[in-house]
């Protein structure tokens, strides 16, 4: 069985108050330039569901500050998205998810923007350093 590369609608943090709940509880990893914000919130098992189904979303953020121009910020989010949508089955792999809900934020930090190798290997590393946390607790 192939693994299964998609970052669709069901995958993406959309809600406003996850993502208040995200930035506002949420604890940070910093692999330089990418900081991800992340909530693991315990969840009732349900029988409705199919597994894995709004368990895991993402979000991309690049800071309009740094990035004056939309083409630039624009950009990096396209990258980051990529990057995340490149390494997700390894995280999903790696991690557990049992019942847990798990949000993740990509902010790019830096003004300068990398390749995407660069940026794909930032952000496995990231993911890599979520999956021991989570392992620990």
């Amino acid at each position: 069985m192939s693994k299964v590369f998609t970052y669709q609608k069901i995958d993406k943090l959309k809600s406003r108050k996850q993502t208040q709940y995200l930035f506002s509880k949420g604890q940070a990893i910093t692999v330089f330039p990418i900081r991800l914000i992340y909530t693991i919130e315990a969840m009732a098992p349900s029988t409705d569901q199919p597994a894995l189904t709004g368990l895991l979303q993402a979000g991309v953020g690049a800071p309009s500050r740094t990035f004056r121009k939309a083409v630039q910020r624009n950009r990096v989010k396209r990258l980051l998205r990529e990057a995340y949508r490149l390494e997700k089955p390894n995280f999903l792999t790696q991690a557990v998810l049992d019942n847990k809900r798990v949000n993740l934020f990509f902010l790019y930090t830096d003004a300068h923007v990398l390749s995407q190798l660069e940026i794909q290997a930032k952000v496995k590393e990231a993911l890599a350093l979520l999956v021991v946390k989570m392992k620990k607790s």
